[in-house]
């Protein structure tokens, strides 16, 4: 949200940095009051956790300019009105006018909808609005009732799935299972098999013998004869007009998904062979395997599952710009700035207890211990790159890792001829920045932060420390400060 001026810099910088609006900014030109082109927007923003900022008096054409608008007041005024009245539940919104080289720009703020009250419809078409990257899009039924399941806790995994049986089980899973769930719960040891498949909620449906989804899903010999939905999609985006290479869908039981689309990863992403000082070998990837492996899993776990999921699977890409997971259905019971500060409800709550005692390759599916995004956190930062990045527009959730692609063998040469004094103790986004330096590029704050995923403290801090090793200089004041390679090396 811009409550100041400086939060209005802040922002204008991201569009200015991204080329035009984006997931939380919407820039638009008003020469007079619109409520056709202002409607899908507050719609979008008031349907999407934490909301948006509507810019009025910017322009998007030719660049990000400022434009102004005439009699602001009387704008916010109807936009706030607009957003009271034309919308059910109305929209709660906060405005605010700030001056800039001679212009006047308007702000809207606009509230995230609490839970309950979505999808936010338009009066005016009987439409709601979902946000999605740059645009507001009409939702289609199956988010709309994505949308409506979240006013009460999702139970869909305990559910029935009709025609399934104990036979539709892999038995191998199943003994690993039971093994383990009589290990972690000791009153379970004197239950047969079928009692602890039943009360464990493998089983759904003890006379017809009914598998729940979470039980098929987890332990099913193959799951998507009966719920074909339950996949995931990974591609290597290519660049420019080429499409996307080493595209696999995967199949099977959920710990089996994570295995495999965890080899995938460990085979499409960048990588490298090094030998530590006692002689041994290592592979450095550019997406830690470790942070890989978590997203995964809880995209898995964590998925929607409900029958307006159906047709929606997950969505892994290896891009130009990093690693980024999509999963269906948005966060439930949390919200994207309290990820990982504790135990949180689980959005499948059968599935979820499950999964603490089912085995892969690579190990355990969850340790359930509430530490999965604090593990994502801190194997990134031990490699040196940005934190991770969290979207959530409702009924969608992403993950993404900003680039961070393996320094080449000839820049680390390079790298390691500088003044050992002068480049001890650089993290792995000030190496990086070096080298893009080396290569002709500069930097200003808005521009490392994107590139980088960090905050604008962070990067001004990362930058001025170069500077202060005299191994960048800097140009310019304030916002328009640019920083390049000392003597260009």
């Amino acid at each position: 949200m811009i409550n100041d001026f400086d939060d209005l810099l802040g922002a204008l910088a991201v569009l200015e940095l991204r080329g035009g609006d984006t997931t939380s900014i919407e820039a638009k030109t008003f020469s007079e009051y619109s409520p056709e082109q202002l409607g899908p927007t507050l719609s979008a923003f008031a349907n999407k956790p934490g909301g948006g900022v509507i810019l009025l008096g910017v322009s998007e054409r030719d660049g990000i300019n400022v434009v102004g608008v005439d009699d602001v007041d009387d704008l916010l005024k109807r936009a706030a009105n607009q957003a009271r009245n034309g919308f059910r539940p109305p929209i709660r919104v906060d405005v605010h006018a700030f001056d800039l080289d001679g212009k006047t720009i308007g702000v809207i703020n606009v509230e995230g909808a609490d839970v309950n009250e979505k999808p936010v419809r338009w009066l005016k078409n009987k439409k709601a609005y979902l946000r999605q990257y740059d645009g507001d899009y009409e939702m289609a039924a199956s988010e709309e009732q994505m949308l409506l399941l979240r006013h009460r806790r999702p139970i869909a995994d305990a559910e029935p799935v009709r025609g399934s049986s104990l036979l539709d089980l892999d038995q191998t899973l199943v003994s690993q299972y039971l093994a383990s769930a009589r290990e972690t719960t000791p009153r379970l040891v004197d239950y047969s098999d079928e009692e602890v498949l039943y009360n464990t909620g493998v089983v759904a449906d003890r006379q017809s013998g009914e598998l729940s989804v979470a039980g098929l899903y987890a332990l099913g010999e193959y799951p998507q004869r009966l719920l074909p939905h339950l996949t995931v999609t990974a591609a290597v985006e290519g660049s420019g007009d080429v499409r996307a290479v080493n595209r696999r869908d995967f199949t099977g039981a959920l710990p089996l998904i994570l295995d495999d689309v965890l080899e995938w990863v460990r085979w499409n992403v960048e990588s490298r062979q090094l030998v530590t000082r006692d002689g041994d070998g290592l592979t450095e990837y550019a997406v830690p395997l470790l942070a890989a492996r978590e997203v995964i899993a809880n995209a898995l776990v964590h998925r929607d599952l409900s029958e307006a999921s159906r047709g929606k699977g997950i969505d892994l890409r290896i891009t130009r710009d990093g690693f980024r997971l999509t999963n269906p259905g948005g966060l439930w019971g949390i919200t994207v700035d309290r990820l990982g500060s504790g135990d949180h409800p689980a959005v499948n709550e059968r599935l979820y207890g499950i999964c603490r005692n089912v085995h892969g390759r690579s190990g355990r599916v969850i340790e359930a211990m509430g530490t999965g995004i604090r593990e994502v956190r801190r194997s990134l930062r031990e490699a040196g790159m940005a934190e991770p990045r969290f979207y959530d527009n409702g009924v969608s959730f992403t993950v993404r890792f900003p680039n961070s692609a393996l320094i080449p063998d000839g820049d680390l040469a390079w790298l390691g001829g500088l003044s050992r004094e002068a480049t001890a103790g650089l993290n792995r986004r000030q190496k990086e920045a070096l080298v893009e330096m080396r290569h002709g590029r500069t930097w200003n704050n808005s521009e490392y932060r994107d590139h980088f995923g960090v905050t604008a403290e962070e990067a001004r801090s990362d930058l001025r420390d170069l500077v202060s090793r005299g191994l960048v200089t800097s140009t310019g004041q304030r916002r328009w400060v640019r920083y390049e390679l000392a003597g260009k090396r």
